[in-house]
């Protein structure tokens, strides 16, 4: 393991050498971060592309690597080292869309299409999933979990890289804890392959953390998450228990917990999930009234947690190792909660309260109601359409003047004394009253009134209808709508 110390030192100080320049470069092109009110943190621009020596301090010891393997000096059938050699043009492939992003910018689905080119050539040459003993299932579909796994990753590390060194360190623990594993469990040639790394995280890291005077880009939250996800599949090959099969997507909890979180967040706000907004879970935790330095160092605590984790589950036996994950997950949820996102709070209170039921109701109610409008041909079957259906949802009243005529109905009483009521007009002389008593109905009001507005308004031209309403008695003649 001694091999280790002279790859980590040749890409941290190449690291440290070259990041300056690059820093100093792009900031006199103006490819820089500037700051904005919204979600930037920094006081000042900042050149965004510091990947490009992150990267390149990777790929020199790479080359050292593959040097010492074409001379004997490593085994030469060593899997771990031939596999990373043939993965490169993924990688570089990887890193080409980044950095293409950070000086030209691309749609999103360019940036995906350039992802799941690397990640499929990556796992054709070898970086793949591996089931457990006993576990069947086609190729074809391990293969696509293997390409989603890396191309998740990678936009794991670049959704997280949001505070100075955030992404830069939590890559560094987590790639730190792979090679303990790596260590631990007596696979020299997956431990070489992730030093390189190691070494090109803590350069980096001495310019990125709080204050950055450079940040990583696409380029480089791309590069470091493809290659994680690429090491944790391949750790997955050498393990030999389920539970050390685990370990590795342990490693990537925090990261892909953040993906997680802000794709379900979106969805439930109806927003583009490929947008961008100030409620990641460091944005949420700066909210708390930590510095961008102590929000940092408590994620870092935080992934470090999940590093222990990772590597306890590669030695402790079975029963113990899923009770770990067990309080694991636990954690997880109250440290969720403790992060106090209105998105899940509304989404508990509406899954446990019976919100889906209430909902559900609403709906079948507003659709029972279209389709008697639509074949009602007199104001008399529009009413008895608008009374059966607030009826049904528990109003306490309805009433209805259309066209001089006027209609009215006491369904219930009150929950309480006088109840509430909600005018709502249909035309400038005619208009429908709802009695209600929650919240539920309040929300009803609006749709009904509209439908009944549109029918009323589509059905004015229409020929006259020749029936007469002998059941009102406020009536004087038939009345075409």
């Amino acid at each position: 393991m001694l091999a280790l110390i002279p790859v980590v030192l040749s890409s941290l100080i190449i690291c440290l050498i070259l990041t300056p320049f690059v820093r100093d470069f792009f900031g006199f092109l103006g490819i820089v971060d500037r700051p904005d009110a919204y979600r930037k943190n920094h006081v000042r621009p900042i050149p965004r592309v510091g990947g490009i020596g992150l990267v390149v301090a990777y790929f020199a010891a790479i080359v050292s690597l593959t040097v010492g393997w074409l001379a004997g000096l490593i085994d030469p059938q060593d899997p771990s080292i031939r596999l990373v050699v043939r993965l490169c043009p993924s990688i570089g492939l990887m890193f080409l869309v980044g950095l293409v992003d950070d000086l030209w910018g691309l749609l999103p689905w360019q940036k995906i299409l350039g992802q799941v080119v690397a990640a499929s050539y990556a796992s054709w040459v070898g970086v793949r999933l591996a089931t457990p003993a006993g576990f069947s299932a086609p190729s074809i579909l391990i293969d696509l979990v293997g390409i989603c796994w890396l191309i998740l990753c990678a936009n794991a590390f670049n959704l997280i890289d949001g505070l100075d060194g955030l992404a830069t360190g939590v890559a560094l623990i987590a790639s730190a804890s792979l090679l303990l594993a790596a260590v631990i469990h007596h696979e020299p040639g997956l431990a070489l392959v992730i030093t390189p790394l190691i070494g090109a995280l803590l350069g980096f890291l001495y310019y990125n953390f709080n204050p950055a005077s450079i940040f990583l880009g696409d380029c480089g939250s791309l590069s470091i998450g493809f290659l994680l996800g690429c090491y944790g599949l391949m750790w997955n090959q050498h393990a030999r228990t389920s539970q050390a099969m685990i370990a590795p997507f342990v490693v990537l909890a925090l990261p892909v917990f953040e993906v997680a979180v802000s794709i379900l967040r979106r969805f439930l706000r109806v927003s583009p999930i490929f947008g961008s907004d100030r409620n990641h879970i460091h944005h949420r935790i700066l909210s708390l009234g930590l510095s961008h330095r102590k929000a940092a160092l408590v994620l870092y605590g935080v992934a470090a947690l999940v590093a222990v984790v990772a590597i306890l589950q590669t030695i402790l036996r079975p029963e113990f190792a899923t009770v770990l994950l067990v309080v694991f997950a636990a954690a997880a949820y109250f440290g969720l909660r403790t992060l106090r996102y209105s998105e899940f709070g509304i989404l508990g209170k509406f899954l446990f309260s019976g919100g889906i039921r209430v909902t559900l109701r609403t709906s079948i109610c507003l659709h029972e109601y279209e389709q008697s409008l639509a074949t009602a041909k007199t104001v008399d079957e529009c009413w008895l359409a608008l009374k059966n259906t607030c009826k049904e949802a528990n109003f306490t009243y309805i009433s209805m003047r259309v066209n001089g005529r006027y209609f009215e109905d006491e369904l219930k009483t009150p929950s309480f004394p006088g109840g509430s009521r909600l005018s709502v007009s249909l035309s400038r002389s005619d208009v429908a009253t709802f009695g209600h008593d929650a919240q539920a109905q309040t929300m009803l009001i609006a749709p009904l009134a509209a439908r009944l507005q549109e029918k009323l308004s589509r059905s004015a031209g229409a020929p006259a209808w020749t029936g007469t309403d002998a059941d009102n008695p406020k009536a004087n003649s038939a009345i075409t709508i």
